[in-house]
């Protein structure tokens, strides 16, 4: 219940916050973890978990005794009224939290106790800065440029991580807010409608959560099986219709419990190797990596460090590290003479020290093609791809190779590739999982060939986050 004024009078107004479906749900709707990460089936019902949540956060009634009193709200049942932003990366999503909470708080908005805008997904109480805001929201910009007691990052899966680490997390400082973050698993297959460099970045923090010992984080996890109001008949019967790695994502929330050794290129730390741009002096020679191909051509561009390094650079790099400064692929229907001029541009007005790409063994003649009409692309001097991907590994080992941030594709890929698992010891076998579907890392192979390798160690890493 809440109150509106009127006339000087005093109007009560009944609101029927909805139950949650089950005790399960009920958990995750009454948690009171500053941080809760929700990682669930398809239509277990996380969009009416959090309308509810939000429902509650904005009437200030306690989620933890839903108003009956208990120690977190000194026995009142009731808190603060908060400011609370939900935000997911798709309009539909948006509409179908919208329409909860609109259904839950209608009396309020009838009475006049609260302002709706629809063409603002905001719900408000007028002359406050207590409100719910709706948004699309899928990197740090569309989010930027509010503030809240509580944020609900929604498909957080789809996001960029940068959503949470560059905006979110400064929005809540004012009034120490909580994060509630909900995903499904998403497919290693899929490269759908992503906005994540790390296409697993909510599988690992649902895995931070899951470590603390703190109490500051919790983690919940639900099958569309724990939803009672669905059919267990018609999910098994679409269950026959799914593969079984959908099935176990979509339906059961279940994702690799991912090691790190898992990962070929699990030596990159993102923390250090990733950088923001800055302009790539032209005293830097530059190395251009190539995979072939009329469906799925590639090319990484990359300028080995020399002094003096610019101001605005990132303070890790040393004197011969390399910098990962351009990515290229322009997809089907381009011919040789057009890549070479993207190629050139990407070049500018500093030295190629050497272009390397293609199989050593079958790709021959597209390499003399591309040099009978002026780039110089060579044959990488170890032929097989193991050696290839080894060398890689050292140079990113060793925290030579950097990429700057904006490389989207790259940076998936690298997040992305996996060694085959042997189904029973659950160790990486010697072979890249889909391996010829990584064209910007076949660019980076064919690169680390031409590479030299130091044998280097630094201690710690850059500063991060604490949360």
């Amino acid at each position: 219940m809440t109150t509106a004024v009127e006339d000087n009078d005093t109007l009560k107004v009944g609101i029927q916050v909805p139950k949650p479906h089950s005790e399960k749900q009920a958990a995750f709707v009454q948690s009171i973890a500053k941080r809760q990460v929700c990682k669930s089936g398809r239509r277990w019902g996380k969009t009416y978990g959090s309308a509810i949540k939000a429902c509650l956060a904005i009437l200030g009634v306690c989620p933890a005794c839903l108003g009956s009193g208990c120690p977190h709200c000194d026995g009142t049942g009731t808190l603060r009224q908060k400011r609370i932003l939900y935000a997911a990366p798709t309009a539909e999503q948006v509409g179908k939290f919208w329409f909860e909470i609109v259904t839950t708080l209608q009396p309020g908005i009838d009475a006049g106790y609260f302002k709706k805008d629809e063409s603002e997904h905001t719900i408000e109480v007028p002359g406050t800065e207590i409100r719910i805001k709706a948004k699309t929201a899928w990197n740090a910009s569309t989010l930027r440029g509010d503030y809240a007691d509580l944020l609900f990052l929604e498909e957080f899966q789809m996001m960029n991580e940068d959503a949470w680490g560059e905006v979110g997390q400064p929005m809540l400082l004012d009034n120490n807010g909580d994060a509630v973050f909900i995903f499904t698993p998403p497919s290693l297959k899929s490269e759908g409608v992503s906005k994540a460099k790390d296409p697993r970045h909510a599988s690992k923090l649902y895995k931070k959560a899951m470590d603390d010992t703190t109490g500051r984080w919790v983690a919940f996890h639900f099958t569309s099986y724990d939803n009672p109001t669905l059919s267990t008949d018609a999910l098994a019967e679409i269950s026959t219709d799914m593969s079984e790695d959908s099935y176990r994502r979509e339906i059961l929330a279940q994702d690799d419990e991912l090691e790190s050794s898992w990962l070929v290129y699990g030596k990159f730390n993102d923390s250090l190797n990733k950088i923001k741009r800055f302009e790539i002096p032209k005293s830097w020679p530059v190395y251009s990596g190539h995979d072939f191909g009329t469906a799925n051509p590639a090319a990484l561009f990359l300028a080995q460090v020399k002094l003096p390094i610019p101001k605005e650079a990132s303070p890790w790099l040393r004197y011969g590290d390399y910098v990962i400064y351009r990515e290229y692929a322009p997809g089907p229907g381009f011919a040789a003479p057009q890549h070479i001029d993207t190629f050139q541009e990407f070049l500018g007005d500093r030295k190629l020290a050497r272009a390397v790409g293609g199989n050593a063994n079958t790709e021959e003649e597209t390499r003399q093609l591309y040099r009978r009409l002026g780039w110089p692309i060579m044959a990488p001097e170890m032929s097989k791809v193991n050696l290839q991907v080894e060398r890689g590994i050292s140079l990113m080992g060793n925290s030579q190779i950097y990429v700057f941030e904006d490389l989207s594709e790259l940076l998936r890929q690298i997040h992305d590739c996996l060694w085959v698992i042997d189904p029973e010891t659950k160790q990486p076998l010697n072979t890249i999982k889909n391996e010829a579907k990584y064209h910007a890392l076949a660019c980076f192979r064919y690169l680390a060939t031409a590479l030299a390798v130091n044998k280097v160690h630094r201690e710690g890493g850059a500063q991060a986050w604490e949360y």
